[in-house]
């Protein structure tokens, strides 16, 4: 056959494979959907949410050690109550808060035959030991808040760290891979207001209180702060954020946070229900399943 004929025979199958499978090349040629996208349905999604279990499987780093942790939490958001019991490494450990019943301390059943029932400064220095975030930050409103904080900061269209990785497995789930990279991530000088705190300050600057701790030696505690001290804040929450979203549930059931030094913290969020229906007692001190009493 002569090669003109070849070439015609060539384009005519060509276009006759695109007329009748166009969708086929279109999947390839489709352009990815932006972070965006994906993360305004799960700031919709967690709009929603008026109560809410799980259990989390943590690991935060304390000093120069990955302290691991599973815990099973239950929450009411409006008004606010909690209660969460850990399974390692302090087994059996409770913590419940309930301003009607509590007032504004949180009772703490350490499960020990000394001190086991305590009440305790939510955001103060015996509750926070070994902890990265205080108990009014449990749940996904606090994360979702500081992304949407940094999305606003580094939109998207303008700027180039967002990426969505498209869909990946995690522990068998199908999730969007959503990847925060922050180049400009740093620390900078801070002089601390009148009432503010290391809750009150992280909420305003949308980062993690413990980091600021951390990166200031001279606070020896978390209840060593006071007005006109000059500290280092981070500058955004972390220099990478990796976010993996549920596509059924559109919400996060993994989120890996790193910082200048490596990895910071990593969440992994099982069991998930989302609005379940407490009983009367569920955040009652009288409680039969729980250890107040």
């Amino acid at each position: 056959m002569e090669k003109g004929n070849c070439k015609f025979l060539v384009y005519f199958y060509l276009f006759l494979f695109i007329s009748i499978c166009p969708n086929i090349l279109l999947i390839h040629a489709a352009e990815p959907v932006q972070a965006a996208t994906i993360l305004r349905q799960v700031f919709e999604t967690n709009k929603k949410i008026k109560t809410l279990s799980y259990t989390v499987l943590m690991k935060e780093r304390i000093g120069n050690d990955n302290i691991q942790k599973k815990t099973d939490f239950k929450i009411i958001f409006e008004p606010y109550q909690i209660y969460l019991k850990q399974y390692y490494p302090n087994k059996g450990l409770e913590i419940l808060y309930n301003r009607k019943v509590t007032g504004d301390k949180a009772l703490l059943n350490r499960n020990s035959i000394a001190f086991s029932l305590l009440r305790l400064d939510p955001t103060g220095n015996m509750m926070r030991k070994e902890s990265h975030h205080s108990i009014f930050k449990a749940g996904f409103t606090y994360l979702l808040e500081v992304v949407e904080y940094l999305y606003r900061k580094y939109p998207e269209e303008n700027t180039s760290v967002w990426h969505n990785e498209g869909l990946v497995k995690y522990f068998d789930i199908t999730c969007y891979k959503i990847v925060f990279e922050n180049p400009c991530f740093g620390f900078a000088d801070y002089i601390i207001k009148e009432g503010e705190n290391l809750e009150i300050l992280s909420r305003k600057i949308k980062v993690c209180d413990y980091m600021i701790f951390e990166n200031n030696p001279h606070l020896h505690s978390f209840d060593d702060f006071r007005a006109g001290m000059k500290i280092k804040v981070p500058t955004d929450y972390a220099r990478q954020i990796i976010i993996y979203v549920d596509k059924e549930k559109l919400l996060p059931v993994g989120v890996k946070v790193y910082d200048d030094k490596g990895s910071f913290e990593e969440y992994m969020y099982t069991n998930i229900r989302i609005n379940p229906v407490f009983s009367a007692g569920e955040f009652e001190i009288n409680n039969p399943v729980y250890g107040f009493r």
